[in-house]
């Protein structure tokens, strides 16, 4: 938490923190993100069996682990290029583990009949909401072994991704097909 006893000393606490307000940001959005996915997922299921509950406690763990992640992005010091790579790895991986655990549930769901009302678009959607995340931070961690900015993966993947789509289904005369 920012200090001080002034407005001076409490911004400049803020300023000296922003790593650590940024970090959050990140953990909060990929939290909220699985969890919307999540519930996007579960919004058809008419029944679960044990392998779905044990895939869904496998997802759980992975958004539980996620601020001890996302605190290991922000440990104080100069990390090497190698540390580094660890820290930003690790986060990488229990975000790469939770796409993983998300599309192996939907899956399950799918191939056991467990959501018979659920539209294939939606299924199909949902699909493509696993494989970006899973795209993006799977590619990150090997460079980051080569460089601190393979977070960049993060957020170009997605809208690199997004902007294929939304090309490949324009029409001939440019617009969206309806």
């Amino acid at each position: 938490m920012p200090g001080g006893t002034n407005v001076h000393q409490l911004w400049s606490q803020v300023r000296h923190n922003d790593g650590h307000y940024a970090a959050f940001v990140i953990s909060f959005m990929a939290i909220a993100a699985a969890w919307s996915s999540h519930h996007d997922l579960f919004r058809y299921v008419k029944r679960t069996d044990a392998r779905l509950r044990s895939l869904n406690m496998a997802w759980l763990f992975t958004i539980v682990i996620t601020p001890f992640a996302t605190k290991l992005l922000t440990a104080s010091g100069s990390p090497t290029l190698d540390t580094h790579a660890l820290r930003f790895g690790f986060y990488a991986l229990i975000q790469l583990l939770e796409s993983v655990a998300q599309f192996a549930m939907l899956k399950h769901i799918d191939s056991r009949g467990q959501a018979p009302d659920a539209p294939r678009a939606v299924v199909n959607a949902m699909g493509w909401q696993t494989w970006i995340p899973m795209a993006a931070f799977g590619l990150s961690i090997p460079f980051f072994f080569v460089t601190k900015d393979a977070w960049v993966f993060w957020f170009a993947v997605p809208l690199v991704v997004g902007r294929f789509r939304r090309l490949r289904h324009r029409g001939p005369s440019g617009s969206e097909d309806s």
